[in-house]
């Protein structure tokens, strides 16, 4: 799929994948694991935050980048 529907099943998947890492987060504290993998895997995280915020942007015709 290309264009709007395309982005929004990107979406989807990126927002479903933020949160199977911040639950890896989570689960890897518990565990405490090294803090060197846990910044790695939060640096995923956070990436996955931002390209939902950029989606979101463009799907809303807000997007400047």
């Amino acid at each position: 799929l290309n264009g709007t529907k395309g982005l929004e099943l990107t979406r989807e998947e990126v927002i479903d994948l933020g949160f199977k890492v911040s639950a890896l987060v989570r689960k890897a504290q518990c565990r405490e694991v090294n803090q060197d993998v846990l910044d790695l895997i939060q640096d995923a995280s956070e990436k996955l935050d931002e390209a939902d915020r950029i989606i979101t942007e463009i799907l809303e015709g807000n997007y400047e980048g």
